[in-house]
């Protein structure tokens, strides 16, 4: 019984792997398995040998200027900058910049801080501005309404100038007739208050007259811009 199935077997191996042993069929796959093993280090072997084909090769240049090539670098150096080089292709991979020294770091935070308040002065200005061209657009209707103002106000500053300046020529006046020296120091102080306010007051009028020019001018400015919308809406 034993025998029979022996000779079973041994029939079934033949059948099936052209073999009569069972001897040849395991040598066969151990073949298979040494292939496949051969086959995971060649591969893992490739591999390591093109990323050590492709690995980064440091580029520094020293303070005396000479550049220096090397798959290692000193570390000191990084504080000065360095260049990751493709060995393949000589191509820089990435470029380190050196690093910066406070004084550099405070300049820069100065700068910064004076483009950010520069930026906020410009934005300040134009939200004043807008609101002064609103403004104009709600006090006056045309050239003709703001020149009449700008007329108006001048004759007001103008009206004080010229009260000002007859009481500086009466102060002038007493001077010359004081009979006593507190009369005369008296006479003298107001002269000069008088002087003063006659140098605020052509300041004022020549400031008041430099902001009416440019609020006409600007004034023309938005109505030319409104003119092109009326256009196109009268067109449709």
């Amino acid at each position: 019984m034993i025998v029979w199935q022996r000779n079973a077997l041994m029939s079934s191996v033949k059948i099936h792997t052209g073999f009569s042993s069972p001897l040849p069929l395991l040598s066969r796959f151990r073949t298979l398995c040494l292939l496949h093993v051969f086959v995971v280090l060649i591969t893992m072997m490739c591999t390591g040998f093109v990323s050590v084909a492709h690995a980064d090769l440091y580029r520094w240049t020293t303070k005396d200027g000479m550049v220096h090539y090397g798959d290692n670098m000193p570390s000191s150096q990084a504080m000065d900058g360095y260049d990751l080089i493709n060995p393949s292709t000589g191509e820089v991979v990435r470029h380190i910049d050196r690093a910066k020294t406070p004084q550099e770091l405070a300049a820069e935070a100065a700068a910064k801080k004076a483009e950010e308040q520069a930026a906020e002065k410009k934005r300040t200005e134009e939200e004043a501005q807008a609101r002064r061209d609103h403004m104009l657009l709600d006090l006056y209707s045309n050239t003709s309404d703001l020149e009449r103002a700008k007329s108006q106000r001048l004759s007001e500053i103008d009206g004080l100038i010229k009260q000002t300046q007859n009481a500086l020529d009466r102060a002038i006046e007493r001077s010359k007739h004081a009979q006593a020296s507190s009369e005369q120091k008296a006479a003298f102080k107001d002269m000069l208050q008088l002087r003063k306010n006659l140098f605020d007051l052509q300041e004022r009028r020549n400031e008041t007259a430099k902001r009416f020019d440019e609020d006409l001018r600007r004034f023309e400015q938005l109505q030319a811009k409104d003119k092109p919308e009326q256009s196109d809406q009268a067109v449709q």
